[in-house]
C-alpha cells in the first residue's frame, strides 16, 4: 500500500459538498445568500458550460433585490441547467426528495467508486477521522469540529434533537398542526413513551399579521412548558412563521 495517496481529482472536496446540501435544505428557500451559492458551486475546478453560465448569471445577480430576480426567467434557467431533473416532468418537490445539482451527484459518484477501490484504507483512514466535512461545516459557522454533527436531511437532525431532549411526563411542547410530518410523529412517539403532553396552536392560515401569529403561540405557553416547536416556513402552503 502506497504511503501517500493522491485525492486531488476528487473534487469537489467534502466540504464544498456540504456547502452545495447546505443551500438545498437552508438557503434555497429564501434566495438571501447568493454570494455563497456563487462560490459553492465556483469551487469545482473543471468548469462545463452550465457552470460557467451559472457563474455568470450569479455575479450579474448578485446586487439585484430578490423581488427583481423573482422575474428573471433567465436567471433562473442558468440555475436549472446546474440540475439533472427531467424536464418532461415539472417537479414541485424539492424539500421532500431534495434533489442535488449535477456537480454533487458527480463527485459522489467518485468518491463512491474510490471508497469501494480503497474500501478498508478509504474507511478508517480517511471516513473514521471526522473528515473534511465537519471541519469544513465548523470552519463555515465558526464552531469546533467536534460541536457538528453531520446528518443526511433536516428531518433527520430535527428528529435527532426531539429524541435527544431531556423531557419527563407532564412536561409541555407546544407545536402546530401545520409543521412538518415527520416531527409531528417524532413528538408524538415521545408522548406515548415518555408521557409527554403537546399542547397544539390553532392558527387561522393564511396571514400576514406576525403579531397574531406569535400571540397564539405565546397564550399557549404555561409553567410546564419545555420546548416550543416553531417551523419557519410551513411547506404545505409556504406560510412564514416569524421567529425573531
Amino acid at each position: 500500500m502506497p504511503a501517500k495517496i493522491d485525492f486531488s481529482y476528487l473534487t469537489p472536496e467534502p466540504h464544498e459538498i456540504l456547502k452545495y446540501l447546505w443551500l438545498l435544505t437552508i438557503a434555497a428557500p429564501f434566495w438571501t445568500h447568493l454570494d455563497f451559492f456563487r462560490h459553492a458551486f465556483l469551487a469545482t475546478l473543471a468548469k462545463p458550460a452550465w457552470s460557467r453560465n451559472l457563474e455568470k448569471a450569479l455575479a450579474s445577480a448578485a446586487h439585484q433585490p430578490a423581488e427583481r430576480l423573482a422575474d428573471d426567467e433567465q436567471f433562473w434557467f442558468s440555475v436549472q441547467q446546474a440540475f439533472t431533473v427531467n424536464p418532461e416532468v415539472m417537479n414541485l418537490n424539492n424539500g421532500g426528495v431534495s434533489p442535488s445539482p449535477k456537480v454533487v451527484q458527480d463527485a459522489m459518484k467518485r468518491n463512491f467508486d474510490f471508497s469501494h477501490g480503497w474500501p478498508s484504507y478509504y474507511m478508517w483512514r480517511i471516513l473514521d477521522k471526522g473528515g473534511a466535512v465537519a471541519q469544513g461545516a465548523g470552519t463555515h459557522i465558526g464552531l469546533f469540529r467536534g460541536r457538528v454533527a453531520i446528518h443526511r436531511n433536516a428531518s433527520e437532525a430535527l428528529e435527532t434533537v426531539i429524541f435527544g431532549l431531556s423531557l419527563k411526563a407532564g412536561d409541555e411542547v407546544v407545536l402546530s398542526r401545520f409543521d412538518y410530518p415527520n416531527c409531528i410523529n417524532a413528538w408524538k412517539q415521545r408522548e406515548l413513551r415518555d408521557g409527554i403532553r403537546l399542547v397544539w396552536v390553532e392558527l387561522n392560515l393564511p396571514s400576514e399579521d406576525n403579531e397574531y401569529m406569535a400571540a397564539q403561540y405565546v397564550k399557549a405557553f404555561t409553567k410546564k412548558t419545555k420546548v416550543v416547536h416553531v417551523t419557519h416556513v410551513y411547506n404545505w402552503t409556504g406560510q412564514i412563521v416569524p421567529c425573531g
